[in-house]
């Protein structure tokens, strides 16, 4: 895999990122995205929202045993 490497200054930029950022060379050209690894605010945002709702909740095991259930069928 190609890659790159940043300055200082460029890793505080992506580091401190909430969302996408567009990559520009010298004269303002878009050459590329980085999106952010981990947790954005609207991530967190929305899964407040979700705990907060009354919607029913499966855990990872009963999803997987649905799953195959489907299969077996």
């Amino acid at each position: 895999m190609a890659h790159i490497v940043l300055n200082e200054e460029q890793i505080q930029v992506v580091a401190q990122a909430q969302e996408q950022l567009e990559v520009r060379d010298s004269s303002g050209r878009v050459v590329g995205y980085l999106k952010p690894v981990g947790f954005t605010a609207a991530d967190i945002a929305q899964a407040k929202r979700d705990l907060a709702s009354d919607q029913p909740r499966y855990t990872t095991e009963q999803v997987l045993d649905y799953l195959r259930s489907l299969e077996r069928k």
